[in-house]
């Protein structure tokens, strides 16, 4: 990944086509996971949920939305009434945030298969006469963070490591290192990493502007 600032305020972010299809099916599966919480289309008041009022009074029992959508208060009636009436709003926000970044990064989540099928391709080509170069590489993607983009794209990428850790049960540091040593979570928490590595750079250049 490369991160270029703009005279312009805005930052330039080039991409290889791994890390965009990456980042492109992550965010699907986030988008995924919380439209699956959804409670718009089930709210009675068409009111209400057009106000994004709304929620249940119980916290998700799916450990990665229940680490997006921690209580408010300590206190179990406090925490539930003020649920009750944000929840909808917050996860509203969420979701637009994810949908905002996986239209800019413009893949649809069909790079990978697509990437796949021309690279097969070639390769065949190359097979079948000696005097074909080889495949070259794609293209990077590249995408344009604008100021006023750049805050959905700091939530997007913390909502996905939060998903992330409590998928494989990282709450502390210590934890990091034992799942990195364990063959099963190894690949998970380089992905994490890698989040929080694009996450750190989007925040010091983006800050800096």
């Amino acid at each position: 990944m490369r991160l270029l600032p703009r005279p312009d305020g805005s930052l330039r972010v080039r991409l290889d086509p791994e890390e965009a299809g990456l980042l492109d099916q992550l965010t699907g599966q986030l988008i995924d996971l919380l439209q699956s919480h959804s409670r718009t289309a089930l709210d009675p008041d068409p009111v209400l949920a057009s106000l994004e009022v709304g929620g249940s009074f119980l916290a998700p029992d799916d450990p990665a939305l229940s680490r997006l959508f921690p209580d408010a208060y300590e206190d179990e009636d406090d925490a539930a009434q003020f649920r009750s009436v944000t929840e909808q709003g917050l996860l509203n926000r969420k979701l637009q945030d994810a949908v905002d970044v996986s239209a800019a990064l413009g893949l649809g989540g069909t790079l990978d298969a697509h990437l796949n099928d021309e690279l097969e391709q070639r390769f065949a080509e190359s097979q079948r006469d000696p005097l074909t170069p080889p495949p070259s590489a794609p293209d990077p993607v590249e995408v344009i963070i604008s100021p006023d983009d750049l805050p959905a794209w700091v939530r997007t990428l913390t909502a996905l490591r939060l998903a992330i850790s409590a998928r494989i049960g990282l709450e502390a540091d210590a934890d990091h290192a034992v799942l990195l040593d364990d063959e099963e979570t190894r690949g998970t928490v380089l992905v994490f990493d890698w989040l929080g590595a694009i996450l750190d750079s989007l925040l010091r250049v983006g800050m800096a502007q």
